[in-house]
């Protein structure tokens, strides 16, 4: 398989953290494995058979949740990954957020 872009990698971070958020905020639970790969969270647990009801609960409020995260700064990224058991440190932290920082202000450029 090939090796995930930066885009990629951080956007699934960031499904993780908001998937591993809904599914608390829904009632459910779920295990981030010990061997986490970014995306890990969101995968296992649809995988994990729950009903469709839940599955589109979850599911809204996650992509919701991505939406969101992309415009916090490192600190709030960094806690809540921590919350909810996604391997960031700091440096990456600060990584993901001037990345999407940098997507933003392009799409401002390309409107003017």
């Amino acid at each position: 398989m090939a090796e995930m872009t930066q885009n990629q990698m951080f956007n699934l971070l960031l499904a993780d953290i908001a998937m591993a958020a809904a599914i608390s905020t829904a009632g459910s639970s779920f295990a981030a494995p010990p061997d986490y790969t970014p995306g890990a969270i969101r995968d296992s647990w649809l995988a994990g058979g729950c009903d469709e009801v839940l599955k589109r609960r979850v599911l809204s409020l996650a992509n919701a949740g991505v939406a969101s995260l992309q415009g916090v700064d490192a600190e709030q990224l960094l806690r809540a990954a921590r919350q909810y058991g996604v391997p960031i440190d700091g440096v990456l932290a600060d990584r993901i957020v001037e990345f999407f920082t940098d997507k933003r202000q392009a799409l401002l450029r390309f409107r003017r």
